[in-house]
């Protein structure tokens, strides 16, 4: 019969080199063979994030596109027919709904959708209807729906989004982590060549912000909060690793002012950030949605305590005054606040990040979750399959 086929989709590279890196390795080890599908922009070499597992280039837009939708969906479809997995297991929004309804029609015996997040959160009016009917349509073709916080779960189950039934939450927190060394490595030498290259005196401050640059993820509130703290006259730098999107873009005048600014150190997308954590004093994440917020766990990894937004995911991960502050989506001015605070206040910031460290690593070390996984899609694959169909 060969080795269970088990396809994983999402609407991005990026998300691929980010998401699955120690997935698809693992599905390997537990004798499955593993698919990627994913839209590839031009001039993208999906093998690198891929592992060398085969992989099904789907055209797909982020934004909603109805055309170009049906098209997705009917090239999902006939890929999935050709592949005939035993199991999918489809995230991101917009792969988790043209997937989820791929995978349906195609008669996939397991169906899995990992939701790792809300994007409805930040719409409003027919697009929110829309995106919570997109979410309820994805969860109804799955068999199983792994929620990747604690938060995300209780939302969806709050909203009726999902059934309880369905729901699967692998740890208490959160049904992923991050991979935590299992030795600390001194970066002393590197830090400072590499605080040198980017033109940040010694001495000076400096805050930090790891995403993508979309107003969704609170640039605009980072902004206002930084130049407050310059008016004030404080010697302080902002670091920034992260592209630019077309959708849910910054403002054009606010996009400009941050490449030039000399206070500003703008890197764009770097594919490893660990390097840069120990540079800041505070990292920053106003975001107004998040489902996880993997960022803030590198963050913590590294000692820096986190200012971010009271929403949902953020709070599965920072505990207010212990391991950072947490402030209203949206609220430049308390974000500027709990800044000033921690700036101004090294021990309690320093106090913070190893209260953070060691939340990360009592909560959210990725091997605990790579295991819960591996034994759920075992007792999928291996045992005799069950009747498709719509799900409950």
């Amino acid at each position: 019969m060969g080795r269970p086929r088990i396809v994983f989709g999402m609407n991005s590279l990026f998300a691929i080199r980010h998401l699955l890196p120690e997935i698809l390795p693992m599905v390997r080890e537990l004798g499955m063979e593993a698919t990627v599908i994913a839209p590839v922009e031009p001039g993208e070499d999906p093998a690198p994030a891929c592992h060398g597992v085969p992989f099904r280039a789907v055209p797909m837009k982020r934004e909603i596109a109805p055309l170009q939708d049906l098209w997705a969906l009917w090239r999902l479809w006939s890929t999935l027919r050709w592949i005939r997995p035993a199991i999918t297991n489809m995230s991101t929004p917009k792969m988790g709904f043209l997937g989820g309804i791929a995978a349906l029609l195609a008669r996939v015996p397991h169906r899995i959708y990992t939701l790792r997040g809300l994007r409805y959160e930040t719409t409003r009016s027919w697009k929110r209807l829309l995106l919570v009917t997109c979410e309820k349509i994805a969860c109804r073709c799955a068999h199983q729906v792994i929620c990747i916080s604690r938060s995300v779960k209780e939302t969806v189950l709050r909203e009726g989004i999902v059934n309880v039934e369905k729901v699967v939450l692998l740890g208490e927190r959160a049904s992923e982590g991050i991979h935590i060394p299992d030795a600390s490595v001194e970066r002393a030498s590197a830090t400072t060549a590499l605080r040198s290259s980017l033109g940040i005196p010694e001495g000076s401050s400096v805050l930090g912000f790891v995403g993508r640059l979309t107003r969704d993820k609170g640039i605009h509130q980072l902004v206002d909060c930084f130049r407050a703290l310059r008016s004030e006259g404080r010697d302080v730098h902002l670091l920034l690793l992260g592209d630019f999107e077309s959708g849910d873009p910054v403002d054009a005048d606010m996009t400009s002012w941050i490449r030039t600014c000399p206070q500003v150190h703008w890197c764009g997308y770097v594919p490893d950030s660990a390097p840069y954590y120990p540079l800041m004093d505070v990292f920053l994440f106003p975001t107004f949605r998040e489902g996880h917020g993997k960022v803030l766990l590198e963050a913590a990894l590294a000692g820096k305590p986190a200012i971010s937004s009271r929403v949902t995911g953020v709070i599965d991960v920072i505990v207010d005054g212990v391991t950072g502050i947490l402030v209203p989506a949206g609220d430049s001015e308390a974000l500027a606040r709990a800044a000033r605070r921690l700036l101004e206040d090294p021990a309690l910031a320093a106090r913070m990040g190893e209260a953070a460290r060691k939340l990360v690593c009592e909560h959210f070390d990725n091997r605990v979750y790579l295991s819960r996984l591996g034994s759920m899609l075992q007792s999928l694959a291996f045992p005799e399959p069950v009747a498709a169909g719509f799900g409950k």
